[in-house]
């Protein structure tokens, strides 16, 4: 097995970012951290330099397009790509617009089969 993609899930919904890291890592082609404390989030993308960023919206403390934007303006974090998490849009919303602020997002609630297509579609894109 290559390289495993590496992925960021920031999100203050405990078992939601749980849920999300089971999901992927079973494929066994993603190597998922968590961070539930949006307040920790650019500190630690910072840190650990994730390729994908799954970013939750609404967090108390934090919003995720301030935590977007300063990723945007950190030139170090240049290959580092977002995708938002909301539950703000509906599925016809997001049929209609799958870009908020410049990035793709995933509304929630989150099925399983969406995030392996909208991941897996993100990195063969990325490449």
């Amino acid at each position: 097995m290559g390289h495993k993609r590496s992925i960021l899930v920031v999100d203050d919904d405990v078992d939601a970012s749980q849920m999300v890291k089971m999901i992927l890592e079973k494929t066994g082609l993603y190597a998922v951290n968590v961070c539930n404390r949006g307040s920790e989030a650019f500190k630690i993308i910072q840190d650990t330099r994730p390729e994908l960023v799954l970013l939750d919206i609404m967090m108390p403390g934090a919003d995720g397009t301030d935590i977007a934007n300063r990723i945007e303006n950190d030139q170090s974090l240049a290959l580092t790509q977002i995708v938002f998490m909301t539950s703000l849009v509906s599925q016809k919303e997001v049929l209609r617009n799958s870009v908020i602020g410049g990035h793709p997002f995933i509304s929630k609630p989150i099925s399983g089969e969406t995030l392996l297509q909208r991941v897996k579609g993100f990195f063969e894109i990325g490449k």
